[in-house]
């Protein structure tokens, strides 16, 4: 991990880089990180929460935004370099590099506070995260254009027909139950023991065989990159396309969802076109305020979580397994930590249970952004 001072950021002057890029990536940790630590994980609004099993909440279009904006940061910092002349075994070694410190950021994360290996889940969130990087990032440099669009459609038509028509080794035919489909048994016959309590060790909402449409979202990402970059291309031309593609997107993974039924916990096809549609609509909506029209009022907050969005993201992770093994206060004889302190002694008093829960995740997601405001406004950008 490298240290960059930069002060155009604390200036708020893009350069030559995307405002929206950074505004977009900004909203999406922190909303990443508020949806992350609620006061409470019984009392959260339906849309605060990921879908039980079908179905595409807000909560569930964040991850895969993310991965969109990994993709778009691919193209355009890779395709920069490229021109710089840096060498492709050059970018090769950065990736490498980048995808494995961030592989290891997610097993400590993971592992802490207690490191306790008899829990160990081999992946997890920014596992996903660069194992869709490093993908994306060779896609982008070893394969065409053209081919990346016959290999995007591959992914999503193949997943489809291997979820829904390829029988389960052992378990009998095709199906989409949690723990009886192929992607679950893959990655039970290779990650067995390592899948994670959440899934009570059956299954892993961030497993292995899903990652394989997840790197389709990063690809989504990549083909938006192009957009944005074509500087030969009318600004409202590229935006005319971007909502077009956007709608075309959200529109076919609605209506292909009636086939094959939207599902975050395995990352169908389906739920690849619809949320790629939204965040190409979003990167639109974003790059036509912020990069066309330079209306940037109050834009700074997620501007500021954007250029560091994986420190917020990590120092937030820390936190939230921090706040839930500090002792403040020992109630009857039972121990109380920091944060269920804070929501039922002093949150309850003023709201109901549900409210209370949004309440703490809104004060925790503004807690994180003390520090990353702070950097920000002294030019400090950490990368890896």
């Amino acid at each position: 991990m490298f240290l960059i001072i930069n002060k155009s950021y604390a200036m708020h002057d893009s350069g030559n880089r995307l405002i929206s890029l950074d505004f977009f990536r900004g909203a999406t940790v922190a909303a990443m990180i508020m949806v992350n630590d609620p006061g409470s994980w019984t009392y959260k609004y339906d849309q605060l929460s990921h879908a039980k099993w079908e179905g595409c909440t807000f909560t569930d279009l964040i991850f895969p935004f993310f991965l969109f904006i990994v993709g778009i940061s691919i193209t355009l910092s890779f395709g920069k370099a490229l021109k710089k002349g840096t060498s492709r075994s050059q970018l090769v070694i950065r990736t490498l590099k980048r995808s494995a410190i961030i592989f290891l950021l997610g097993f400590f994360l993971g592992l802490f506070p207690e490191f306790d290996f008899t829990q160990f889940r081999i992946l997890g969130v920014l596992q996903r995260i660069a194992l869709v990087f490093l993908a994306c990032a060779m896609i982008y440099l070893f394969i065409s254009k053209k081919s990346q669009f016959i290999l995007y459609g591959t992914i999503l038509v193949g997943y489809y027909l291997l979820l829904t028509y390829v029988p389960v080794p052992g378990i009998g035919p095709a199906n989409l139950d949690p723990v009886n489909n192929f992607s679950a048994w893959f990655d039970r016959l290779i990650l067995d023991g390592f899948l994670g309590t959440k899934g009570l060790d059956r299954y892993d909402s961030t497993g292995l065989f899903s990652t394989i449409p997840a790197v389709a979202s990063g690809m989504s990402g990549l083909f938006a990159g192009y957009l944005l970059d074509q500087k030969s291309m009318d600004e409202k031309v590229r935006l005319i396309w971007l909502f077009i593609a956007g709608s075309a997107m959200m529109l076919l993974g609605w209506i292909f969802s009636f086939e094959f039924p939207m599902i975050k916990r395995i990352w169908n096809s389906s739920y690849v076109l619809y949320t790629s549609g939204i965040a190409l609509i979003c990167i639109a909506s974003a790059y036509w305020f912020l990069d066309v029209l330079k209306y940037r009022k109050m834009t700074a907050p997620f501007v500021a979580f954007g250029v560091n969005a994986l420190i917020a993201y990590f120092l937030a992770g820390i936190w939230g397994k921090l706040s839930n093994t500090i002792i403040v206060a020992t109630v009857g004889g039972n121990d109380i930590p920091i944060k269920q302190w804070v929501y039922e002694e002093i949150l309850l008093s003023f709201f109901d249970r549900y409210n209370a829960s949004l309440a703490y995740a809104i004060i925790n997601t503004s807690v994180m952004f003390i520090p990353i405001w702070i950097m920000y406004k002294k030019g400090i950008v950490i990368k890896v």
